[in-house]
């Protein structure tokens, strides 16, 4: 199953959440990392650093769900790729964004 992700204010964010992704700096140093179960001290700490937003887990998808989203973001590459002819370079690029964008649905 696929994890639903949300972007959150630091503001809305509460202790007991999980974050879904590495949090960084504006160094990009690991402040807190993917996984992370929020606590009011690292909310607090967060606030000190300056940051003012992170990525939550907010649940998961049904295999339903999972399936309707691949088939939209199909449907989307293949709208975006519809006038490009199938040289090596637009083939390879458009394999690579198949690739993200299906493996992080």
């Amino acid at each position: 199953m696929s994890i639903i992700h949300r972007q959150l204010a630091l503001a809305d964010a509460e202790a007991g959440m999980m974050l879904s992704d590495d949090l960084l700096d504006g160094q990009g140093h690991v402040l807190l990392p993917q996984g992370s179960i929020l606590t009011e001290q690292m909310l607090t700490s967060l606030k000190r650093h300056g940051i003012a937003s992170l990525r939550v887990v907010a649940g998961e998808l049904t295999p339903e769900q999972e399936a309707e989203r691949h088939a939209h973001f199909r449907m989307r590459i293949e709208r975006l790729f519809r006038n490009l002819d199938d040289t090596p370079a637009n083939t390879a690029l458009r394999r690579y964004i198949s690739t993200y964008r299906l493996s992080r649905s």
